[in-house]
């Protein structure tokens, strides 16, 4: 076994023994891709659930998928994990049944079944710390992030409709075996009005924000830029800007271990007193812990939460009229932006000591 196989086993078999479960069904996407070190066991492509569950008990490691799926998954997919394979016609029970008998007397699982306890928040937090070789992707999807959003923006014209936009983009991120699990293009008022301004025919001005959570191998990369056609910002754009990136600032400076999530969010709020944005923080989550999940957006929610070591962020701060987000890791008393290296024009905010350099909106 390589030492990532050997660190999830070891974190779930823990797991078991503690809390007194006599196996592990993993039958979602997000933790099949965790558990195989990037594995796929995805046939259709909106659901959260794939067609390969893995069992793992203190013993054993099972595969259960129906016979059109489980030789591929073992053959392309299992790389990263040694299991053994239990193949199933379609016609006999389902892979879940099948696995859910595997994984003993009391099994916990990832979705709900009357058979088995669902424990995903728990199996979420087995995921962390990140791995050396995790945190190796993640810095490369970063870049291919900040990569292709530089250079889909340097393309897009005013009078353009945003499903042209979100084409580019898919395309951009294809090509690199890269998903996106979300893709949100604002144009002008669109901005100031919605928190989630998704493709709907609107044609471009110049005012532009685009959003892409990225995926590949399971990991996620969320970033939010935006651009201006002209010479300058208009007054309540670049108070908007300054006041997200400000918080955005403190908020990565918070990002040290043992930090409560609980404290990193009231000082956001008093940040958006200050400038004169109170209420916004209503309208949107304020950012969470991102990596085979999209985020987990209500860890701020309950005061028992801490920042923990190598864990990476999504801090969508966010107004009316102005986002930011970058993928961000704490790791070794450090905090590094993986979303930006350089490409997209930058400003420097200092919080606590702290200065980050932050992408602003590129002028065009």
């Amino acid at each position: 076994m390589d030492s990532d196989q050997q660190t999830k086993l070891a974190r779930a078999r823990n797991y078991l023994r503690q809390a007194g479960y006599t196996g592990m069904v993993l039958a979602r996407q997000d933790t099949f891709n965790w558990v195989t070190s990037g594995g796929n066991s995805r046939v259709i492509v909106p659901d959260s659930a794939g067609v390969g569950v893995v069992v793992i008990t203190l013993d054993h490691v099972y595969m259960v998928a129906q016979l059109m799926d489980g030789a591929r998954i073992m053959d392309e997919e299992m790389t990263g994990l040694e299991a053994e394979y239990v193949p199933l016609h379609w016609y006999e029970e389902s892979a879940l049944d099948r696995a859910l008998t595997l994984a003993g007397s009391r099994p916990v699982c990832d979705v709900f079944h009357q058979d088995g306890d669902c424990r995903l928040k728990d199996i979420y937090s087995l995921q962390f710390p990140l791995t050396n070789n995790e945190i190796k992707r993640l810095e490369y999807l970063g870049a291919m992030s900040d990569k292709i959003l530089t250079n889909v923006a340097g393309k897009i014209e005013p009078g353009i409709v945003d499903y042209e936009v979100e084409a580019m983009l898919l395309y951009e991120y294809a090509k690199y075996n890269i998903q996106c699990d979300v893709l949100l293009i604002g144009t002008d008022e669109r901005i100031f009005k919605y928190r989630h301004p998704t493709p709907s025919g609107a044609i471009l001005g110049k005012y532009v924000l685009l959003h892409t959570a990225a995926r590949q191998g399971g990991l996620h990369c969320n970033v939010t830029r935006s651009l201006y056609f002209g010479d300058s910002l208009p007054e309540n754009i670049r108070k908007a800007y300054d006041a997200v990136s400000a918080i955005e600032a403190n908020c990565m400076s918070r990002c040290v271990n043992g930090t409560r999530w609980a404290d990193i969010f009231q000082e956001h709020k008093d940040l958006l007193i200050e400038y004169e944005f109170s209420e916004d923080w209503r309208g949107h989550y304020p950012g969470g812990r991102t990596g085979y999940f999209v985020c987990q957006p209500d860890l701020s929610m309950d005061p028992a939460n801490v920042i923990l070591e190598s864990e990476t962020y999504d801090w969508f701060i966010t107004v009316a009229g102005a986002k930011v987000e970058e993928l961000g890791l704490n790791c070794n008393r450090e905090f590094r932006i993986l979303s930006h290296t350089g490409l997209w024009p930058s400003k420097d905010f200092t919080a606590n000591g702290k200065t980050f350099s932050l992408p602003q909106i590129m002028l065009r």
